[in-house]
C-alpha cells in the first residue's frame, strides 16, 4: 500500500471510531438514571441515593434514582444489564443480587459476569439478629431452647432469600433443630417495622439503623455478624460464637451495562472513591447506616470484580452446606 492510500485508511478508521470515543470524551451530556431495585429509604437506598446527589454536583447533570423492586432484585438488574451502555444508566445493589441470586436461581434472564462491569464497592453492613423487648429471652441460646419446646410458634420476620435473616432463620431450622414460623415481608425496614410493633418476634437488620431501637430499649440484641465483637457492643456475641456459622454479609457497589466506556467506569470509580472516604460523607450517609468501608471498598474496578467472584464461591460452600437448593 503507497503512503497516500496508508494515510487515506487512517483517516477512515479513525473517522470510524469516532463515535466509540465521543460518548466517553463528552460525558455526562444528559441526566444519568441509577436503578435501585431495593426499597427506598433503606441502607441499600440512602447511601447510592446520597451519592447521586453529591455526582450530580461534581459531575453537571442529574443522577435520578429509579427503585425498581421484585424477584429478588432480578428485575431492576435486568433492566440494568440490558441498558445502552452509554453511560446513563447504572445500578446500586447488594451482595444478594450479583453474588447470591446466581447460585440460587438455576435460570436468569441475564449474566451478572457477562452483562454487568463492576464500578466500585460502596461499603458493608453489620446485621443484628434482635428480639423484640417483651420477648422473654436475652441470648440466643435461649432463644434456641424455646424454639424447640414450641416449634413454630416464635415468628421470625424475614424479607427474601437473599438476606441472613433467612440464611440464619435456615440454619437453626436445619442445623440445630429450631423450628420458628417464618413471616416474609417486601424489604428490611417492614420487617424492622413488624418487629417493632409486636407483630414478629425476631428479625435482623442493619445495625446503624437498629442501634438506636436497641438504646430506647424496644428491642435486644441476641448475635451480629461480625469476624469479632464489636467494640460498641462488647456484650452481643458474634454469630460464630452462638453457633451459627453463616458468614454472610451485606455489601454494596454501582455496576454498568457491560460494554460502558472504561474511561466512563473509572471516572465513575474515582468520584465514588472520593466520597466514600470524605469523612463529613461518611458521618452523614454510611456510618448512620451502619455501614463499614474497609477495603475493597472504593478499590479499583478490577479489584471489585475479583471479590464478587470469590465471595460467589464462598456463598457457594455455605449454601452447600444449609441444604439449600437452587431454584
Amino acid at each position: 500500500m503507497n503512503a497516500p492510500k496508508a494515510v487515506l485508511c487512517a483517516v477512515a478508521m479513525a473517522v470510524a471510531l469516532c463515535p466509540l470515543f465521543a460518548p466517553a470524551q463528552n460525558w455526562p451530556a444528559k441526566p444519568i438514571r441509577v436503578i435501585i431495585p431495593h426499597p427506598a429509604g433503606g441502607p441499600a437506598d440512602v447511601p447510592p441515593r446520597a451519592m447521586g446527589q453529591a455526582l450530580a454536583k461534581t459531575l453537571g447533570q442529574p443522577f435520578v434514582i429509579e427503585n425498581r423492586l421484585g424477584a429478588d432484585g432480578i428485575i431492576g438488574a435486568e433492566a440494568c444489564a440490558k441498558a445502552a451502555p452509554d453511560g446513563y444508566t447504572l445500578c446500586s445493589m447488594s451482595n444478594g443480587v450479583t453474588v447470591v441470586d446466581p447460585v440460587l436461581f438455576s435460570k436468569m434472564p441475564f449474566d451478572v459476569d457477562r452483562d454487568l462491569v463492576p464500578i466500585v464497592h460502596t461499603g458493608t453492613l453489620h446485621t443484628v439478629i434482635m428480639v423484640g423487648a417483651s420477648v422473654p429471652v436475652n441470648s440466643m441460646q435461649e432463644l434456641i431452647a424455646a424454639a424447640k419446646v414450641r416449634p413454630e410458634a416464635i415468628t421470625f420476620g424475614t424479607y427474601g432469600q437473599i438476606t441472613l435473616s433467612y440464611f440464619v432463620y435456615e440454619w437453626l431450622r436445619v442445623k440445630m433443630g429450631a423450628q420458628f414460623l417464618q413471616v416474609p415481608y417486601k424489604g428490611a425496614s417492614q420487617a424492622l417495622q413488624a418487629l417493632l410493633a409486636g407483630e414478629v418476634q425476631i428479625a435482623g437488620y442493619a445495625l446503624g439503623a437498629a442501634r438506636k431501637h436497641m438504646q430506647a430499649g424496644k428491642v435486644k440484641a441476641l448475635a451480629i455478624n461480625s469476624e469479632k465483637r464489636l467494640a460498641s457492643l462488647p456484650d452481643v456475641p458474634t454469630l460464630r460464637e452462638v453457633g451459627i456459622d453463616v458468614d454472610y454479609r451485606s455489601w454494596f457497589g454501582f455496576y454498568a451495562p457491560a460494554g460502558t466506556a472504561n474511561d466512563i467506569v473509572r471516572r465513575l470509580n474515582a468520584e465514588i472513591a472520593k466520597l466514600i472516604v470524605d469523612p463529613q460523607f461518611a458521618a452523614k450517609f454510611l456510618t448512620p447506616q451502619g455501614f463499614e468501608t474497609d477495603p475493597p471498598a472504593g478499590g479499583p474496578p478490577e479489584q471489585f470484580a475479583r471479590f464478587i467472584r470469590s465471595e460467589r464461591e464462598e456463598f457457594r460452600k455455605m449454601v452447600k452446606t444449609i441444604g439449600i437448593k437452587p431454584q
